[in-house]
């Protein structure tokens, strides 16, 4: 899940691009976004496989940390 908060639109599209691109790097498929905006800018949850998540996390959990 992601929430972002800005004041920009222009700011928040492209830090919720990062995101997604980042999702899709590490093999995370995005399956539902949705943008809203009110009295602030902010993207509501993003849906994402819960399978997917937790092999990614499995994996984050054994990845060597720096000393």
């Amino acid at each position: 899940m992601g929430v972002v908060h800005g004041l920009e639109r222009d700011s928040v599209m492209e830090h919720k691009a990062a995101i997604d691109r980042h999702l899709d790097a590490k093999g995370i498929p995005v399956l539902h976004t949705a943008v809203f905006w009110g009295e602030r800018s902010e993207i509501k949850p993003s849906e994402i496989s819960p399978e997917v998540y937790e092999k990614w996390l499995e994996d984050v959990k054994s990845a060597p940390t720096l000393p």
